[in-house]
């Protein structure tokens, strides 16, 4: 609700909250708890004895092992910049790493509340690799700040595209090779000496332009057929009004933009056939049911 397009229009139906946040099943608010316990957690005394880092490419690597050993999927760093702090945010610190956590595609195959429960697990484990990590770099006499649902100062997706994970895609959201859209972030923000990675093209933008895939599938067509340019890059612009009736303000979870994108192809081939097969026979912009 600290959403003002989304609480306007939670107002707007006379109510207080939205209604898919109130339906939400058992292990799904288990999982929300979990980053609300972790969110006192994510700052915190620094040791007086700081490690010196004479070779900041080793620490950088050693920070990436550390964070696949916690359960990351990808993981990458850059210098955090004025655009990637949420406005009116104080983010003192020089570097920027962030984990990733891949979501099982194949469960596009068991229902909406499926879908959502996945991504709700990714987001509670991307919190608590966020806090470890933090954890981990302030033992060696640097500040460090986990940012993760259960508590943020900073922006995903400029983040995303600058260590390199993928380019924006139609739907809105980052696109990597390998796991496509399909994964959740955790950061820590940090002045451990570190050793940026470097955004990369591999097509996803050029591809966009002519796959219609997501907008397609949109219940709500919230997915514009233009785009604006940022600084070099397509951004196309998703109209949260036309989005949330679907994604917010129904009891059940909407993730078919992200779901039906055909970078999924490269590692679920089969499940990914099988699932536009359904999407086919009940109709691409008929919502996904439980």
């Amino acid at each position: 609700m600290a959403d003002p397009v989304l609480a306007e229009m939670v107002h707007a139906m006379g109510l207080t909250e939205a209604p898919h946040y109130a339906a939400v099943k058992p292990t799904i608010q288990a999982y929300r708890r979990r980053w609300v316990e972790l969110a006192p957690y994510r700052d915190g005394p620094v040791d007086p004895e700081r490690k010196p880092v004479d070779d900041p490419a080793a620490m950088t690597q050693r920070i990436k092992a550390k964070a696949v050993e916690l359960g990351g999927s990808m993981v990458g760093v850059c210098r955090l910049q004025p655009h990637m702090i949420d406005l009116g945010e104080d983010v003192p610190h020089e570097f920027v790493i962030a984990c990733c956590v891949a979501e099982d595609y194949e469960k596009v195959m068991q229902g909406a509340d499926a879908v959502e429960e996945e991504a709700m697990r990714t987001y509670a484990k991307c919190t608590e690799i966020a806090n470890e990590l933090a954890a981990y770099i302030r033992a060696k006499g640097y500040p460090a700040r986990a940012h993760h649902n259960g508590g943020s100062e900073v922006q995903a997706i400029p983040i995303f595209h600058q260590v390199g994970f993928g380019e924006l895609g139609r739907h809105g959201s980052l696109i990597n090779e390998k796991y496509g859209a399909s994964f959740r972030p955790g950061f820590v923000t940090t002045d451990l000496p570190l050793v940026e990675d470097q955004p990369r093209e591999f097509g996803v933008q050029d591809f966009c332009m002519n796959c219609n895939v997501c907008q397609l599938n949109c219940p709500g067509d919230a997915i514009p057929q233009d785009h604006v340019m940022t600084h070099g890059i397509k951004r196309w612009l998703i109209d949260l009004e036309k989005c949330y009736p679907y994604s917010r303000l129904r009891n059940e979870y909407c993730h078919l933009c992200v779901d039906v994108c055909p970078y999924n192809v490269k590692s679920h081939p089969e499940t990914y056939k099988a699932f536009m097969k359904q999407r086919k026979q009940v109709g691409y912009k008929t919502p996904k049911t439980s």
